[in-house]
């Protein structure tokens, strides 16, 4: 009986159709210094949520919307850890091995095994993947990942788990954690738009480093200033960088040429 529900599961991701909400939920990929691995990189995937109720099931691939990750430098999973998911981190040990932390793996929402209403992610994967997620997130897992077949593979919660909600307004996906900077691909994803099941979405987005994509339009926000009365606006900017610069006083422009009367003692003002 589970088997059949897992094979049903994937066969919806092949067959749902993508619709045009899709373009309000974007991918997040910040990335930071390993604290505890040498020359390593942090990368943590985010889906964002467009409301509180929103709810994520599923990170998925397959022949039509193949998952893929590429780290050409290759991956960092400690050895310490057991299985594909932030299930395998065990909180007990983290004292004496603080290097699990910076584990690669895949989650919904956890970076630890769930507790309480959370329910750690299930799976589904094709055998004959070879370049599989069991295998990604597994010491000696390789630098790609690769869900391309029929079949494919999903990671995912029931949206009666807690942590199919969003926390502070996106959910966390994954964690990859990359010897060299490089990291690139394509991440697929199923949202529940207000919890309601008979409304789901699937969006696929690609990336290419940290940054937000999505939306349609590659990168969602363009970094910059946004204030108009600035010397350096950007019009392109979408999200301020709090860059911004402005005219040493009211009498002088950007380039601090005199705006008003010069007074008697030659001074601007």
């Amino acid at each position: 009986m589970r088997t059949n529900i897992c094979l049903a599961i994937l066969a919806l991701f092949g067959l749902a159709p993508f619709m045009g909400i899709n373009a309000q939920y974007t991918l997040s990929v910040e990335s930071s210094v390993s604290a505890f691995v040498a020359d390593a990189t942090v990368n943590r995937f985010y889906v964002n949520a467009m409301d509180p109720s929103d709810k994520i099931s599923a990170v998925f691939g397959n022949n039509v919307d193949p998952l893929f990750i590429n780290a050409p430098g290759g991956v960092y999973n400690n050895a310490s850890t057991t299985g594909w998911s932030a299930a395998g981190i065990n909180p007990a040990f983290l004292q004496f091995v603080p290097a699990m932390a910076d584990d690669s793996y895949a989650t919904i929402n956890l970076t630890l095994p769930a507790t309480g209403s959370e329910a750690d992610p299930s799976i589904v994967e094709d055998a004959d993947l070879t370049a599989g997620v069991t295998d990604f997130f597994s010491p000696n897992g390789g630098s790609t990942l690769n869900v391309n077949t029929l079949t494919g593979a999903s990671w995912y919660v029931l949206n009666t788990a807690s942590n199919a909600l969003p926390i502070d307004g996106r959910w966390l996906i994954a964690q990859v954690t990359t010897l060299t900077p490089e990291i690139s691909g394509t991440i697929n994803f199923q949202v529940f738009p207000l919890g309601v099941g008979a409304d789901e979405v699937q969006i696929s987005v690609d990336f290419d480093g940290a940054g937000t994509f999505g939306g349609g339009d590659g990168p969602a926000d363009i970094e910059g200033c946004t204030d108009d009365a600035a010397c350096n606006y950007n019009a392109e900017a979408t999200l301020d960088d709090a860059s911004c610069t402005f005219p040493a006083s009211a009498d002088v422009d950007c380039d601090g040429n005199c705006l008003v009367a010069v007074d008697c003692a030659g001074e601007c003002g």
